[in-house]
């Protein structure tokens, strides 16, 4: 009787120990609703002023797999949950952090900041090309260290049953290495699988003719072998909204969340890029997304449902 106990004992340990190959136990825990004071994130301490006395309810999710022990900050809009729900992969980006903010306090749903101590990476990985569901895939990206399924469903399992199309937050540097710049992402990097869209002219403030303030959006096809991408993207750019379309291929895919949206087919998916700092012009670009996707302000629609307009 000893031995078979002591036997069920280990057995159970093993399956806690699981397979996340740092000995560490593989797991998620999401809190439960706190205020947002409570929170121990640098960002949302610094929107206290915005958020104070807002219906905004603060969650701390923990992922753990393998050597990884990710903290996701997560806000919500108590009287409007099915809003638009945000995902700010980088921690080092500000303005993208101030626009989210405005979006849930503006039109209710919630976002998602991935914790990484103020710095763009988190233990030599960048939480933007961490998304993969096997080992094979994630052989597909030089970017990523191991395989991440947990990571990846813990974040897109906050649009499970949820009407918006998936929406990312980001900052990037002036410019790009090609010309002179040092950003990354810019509407002047050529690239073979790449084609943009430039905005209408004269539709606001010159800032949204930038070439680092662009909505990025990605697809398996061509945008113009796709006809409903092209009639959104069109809509965006008669918004004055710059875009970039990636069409993602088995050799193009770098494990962000765009390439694995767009992979897996997932939905629609709409990432704005402002450049550091441009806090004012990246809240502008939420107003007009939402705008052409039919998302009204709080103020002027049922709180109960954003997309009924």
């Amino acid at each position: 009787m000893k031995h078979a106990c002591t036997l069920a004992l280990l057995a159970c340990l093993l399956a806690l120990a699981g397979c996340g190959g740092g000995g560490r136990v593989t797991g998620s825990s999401i809190s439960a609703c706190m205020d947002p004071a409570q929170a121990r994130s640098a960002d949302i301490r610094r929107s206290l002023t915005a958020l104070r006395g807002a219906p905004v309810c603060y969650r701390r999710q923990e992922v753990y797999e393998g050597d990884f022990h990710w903290t996701f900050h997560i806000l919500e809009h108590t009287r409007a949950p099915d809003g638009p729900f945000w995902v700010l992969p980088h921690d080092n980006e500000n303005a993208a952090f101030d626009a989210g903010v405005h979006a849930l306090l503006t039109y209710g749903g919630g976002l998602l900041a991935v914790d990484a101590g103020g710095q763009r990476t988190y233990r030599g990985q960048d939480p933007n090309r961490n998304f993969s569901s096997s080992r094979g895939e994630s052989r597909l990206c030089i970017a990523q260290r191991r395989p991440a399924p947990r990571y990846t469903r813990a974040i897109l399992d906050h649009y499970r049953g949820r009407p918006s199309p998936i929406l990312a937050l980001h900052n990037n540097g002036n410019g790009h290495a090609g010309n002179g710049g040092y950003g990354n992402i810019s509407m002047r990097r050529t690239g073979p699988l790449l084609s943009h869209w430039p905005g209408a002219a004269g539709r606001g403030s010159p800032a949204l003719a930038d070439e680092d303030n662009l909505i990025f959006v990605a697809g398996r096809r061509a945008a113009y072998a796709d006809p409903a991408l092209r009639r959104r993207i069109e809509a965006l750019n008669g918004a004055g909204l710059n875009v970039i379309h990636k069409q993602v291929t088995a050799q193009s895919f770098d494990c962000s969340l765009s390439d694995y949206v767009a992979r897996h087919g997932l939905g629609e998916y709409y990432n704005l890029e402002a450049e550091h700092g441009a806090r004012a012009t990246q809240i502008e670009m939420v107003d007009r997304l939402m705008a052409v996707l039919g998302i009204r302000a709080l103020r002027t629609r049922d709180a109960r449902n954003p997309f009924l307009g």
